[in-house]
């Protein structure tokens, strides 16, 4: 597959970019991938080194395995960040960019133009970029397994289909897979259905529960949480950027990616609130603007926010002053701050969310009101904030009396 021996770093990163847009990536995904890329050549540069060097690529993968494997990653960072690399170092070794993957998961799978129809049709709607490319790897997915079944079209098919089509998954998949697969072929026949193409929604077939593997992840204590804000310099114009980022994430429970799309225009200073529209699930919600959190915002967006017409609230530090691009630059952000702190740096910026609703909770605070705070519309996703509530959780213990010990010895 590699047809070039010496490739030159100058000029590398500029090439990797307009393959790229040529593809069709969005600016997030790019940025995302060019920023992994930019790590690779700083390895390259920092040992003064021209050309690519796969003893050097191998060292630095061999860093992401150990970081890993030694419990420093998690799973699906750790396997996106494999991709990432192997994707750039394929392309760049190659100078082929067709070896590049389609940024539409399921796109390769070619589809009898009546489906292709039929899958543009569904993504027609206004949802957020990354559930569209779910919506499109499940639709393309079904319609290729009912190629393969020898269907040319939707005449014909029901549940039984349906039913073959998930067993069929459930042998290659894990069950977090089957719960996405389920929940958005749902979706798919409730358009099918309303669009005159099925006479059935299928909602009840489609509306078993799936027993996922879920972890409960500890709460981050109290004590590292001051730590981690008392250590960032609210003196200097980066400091009061970080701050304020990890104040909405400390008291509001905000998520990186509402964070990095806050506006200005979405802080009611008048009324003392700030309200969204969540961009995991485009919904509304309306958060009180407390204090602390008021003059953390206030300092950055009067003292240091750079002088641009961007309407969002955070920017970059450096020019341009764009906004900031995706929601893992608050993780690196957050990383940073725990860094200097003294604390693990495999800690997530999610954590804050989770300390607060576990705090809530903790404290009292009714489940339906925890999950109207963090925007949740399941009381069910309150869930993991409950499971950390060591206190309350003991309330519910029960006793072993009566229940006699089998076999062994008894201490």
């Amino acid at each position: 597959m590699f047809t070039q021996t010496n490739v030159p770093i100058p000029g590398l990163l500029d090439g990797y970019e307009s393959a790229l847009t040529e593809m069709g990536y969005s600016m997030t995904t790019k940025l995302l991938f060019i920023r992994r890329a930019d790590l690779i050549i700083r390895q390259h540069m920092n040992k003064g080194l021209e050309y690519l060097d796969r003893d050097t690529i191998c060292a630095y993968t061999r860093e992401i395995d150990g970081k890993y494997f030694n419990g420093g990653m998690q799973r699906r960072h750790y396997e996106r960040t494999r991709r990432e690399i192997d994707r750039f170092v394929a392309y760049a070794f190659s100078g082929i960019q067709t070896l590049l993957p389609s940024p539409l998961r399921g796109a390769r799978q070619g589809l009898s133009p009546e489906f292709e129809g039929i899958v543009a049709e569904f993504l027609s709607g206004n949802s957020h970029p990354n559930t569209r490319c779910d919506m499109r790897w499940t639709a393309t997915k079904y319609f290729a397994w009912l190629e393969n079944q020898g269907f040319k079209n939707l005449e014909g098919v029901g549940a039984i289909q349906i039913q073959k089509f998930l067993l069929d998954c459930s042998e290659k998949y894990a069950p977090g897979t089957i719960h996405d697969l389920q929940l958005y072929l749902k979706k798919l026949y409730a358009f099918l259905h309303a669009s005159g193409r099925s006479e059935e929604d299928f909602r009840e077939l489609l509306s078993f529960k799936v027993n996922r593997d879920k972890k409960v992840y500890p709460p981050l204590p109290k004590s590292d949480i001051a730590k981690l804000l008392d250590t960032i310099d609210r003196t200097s114009i980066t400091g009061k950027r970080d701050y304020a980022a990890m104040m909405l994430g400390t008291v509001l429970g905000l998520r990186a990616c509402d964070i990095i799309s806050l506006k200005l225009k979405d802080i009611d200073w008048m009324r003392g609130e700030i309200r969204i529209m969540q961009s995991k699930t485009s919904s509304p919600v309306a958060l009180p603007l407390t204090q602390d959190v008021g003059e953390a915002l206030r300092d950055y967006i009067l003292n240091a926010r750079p002088n641009s017409a961007a309407r969002q609230v955070f920017l970059r530090i450096k020019a341009p002053h764009t906004p900031l691009a995706a929601a893992v630059t608050v993780g690196e952000i957050y990383a940073k701050c725990c860094a200097a702190a003294g604390l693990p740096v495999n800690k997530r910026f999610h954590d804050l969310r989770r300390s607060l609703g576990t705090s809530m909770a903790s404290n009292g605070v009714p489940v339906h009101d925890v999950a109207q705070v963090f925007g949740h519309t399941n009381d069910e996703s309150v869930k993991p904030y409950i499971a950390t509530d060591i206190e309350h959780l003991k309330m519910c213990s029960l006793p072993f009396d009566g229940i006699a010990p089998k076999g062994g010895d008894t201490v």
